[in-house]
């Protein structure tokens, strides 16, 4: 099963990209989610996620920034923005 962070500033947004798709159906289960980038790149490094699901425009860290930095700690990482 593959582990999946999903990270978006609106909380209305991200719970429902959560709570709206079949993870399971997919071989995926949502181990974390985060409000901006700079949470994300946490979560990356304390979960070692194998896919991430980020916004592109939030606040502190845009999500490209967030994928950068997160694929320095994990290279086989795979990013949805």
């Amino acid at each position: 099963m593959y582990k999946v962070v999903v990270v978006e500033d609106e909380s209305m947004v991200r719970k429902g990209i959560i709570l709206t798709i079949d993870w399971s159906a997919l071989d995926c289960v949502v181990v974390g989610d985060a409000a901006n980038g700079e949470e994300g790149v946490e979560l990356v490094d304390r979960l070692k996620p194998d896919i991430v699901v980020s916004d592109v425009k939030m606040p502190r860290m845009d999500g490209l920034a967030l994928i950068e930095r997160a694929l320095t700690l994990n290279p086989a990482l795979q990013c949805v923005v």
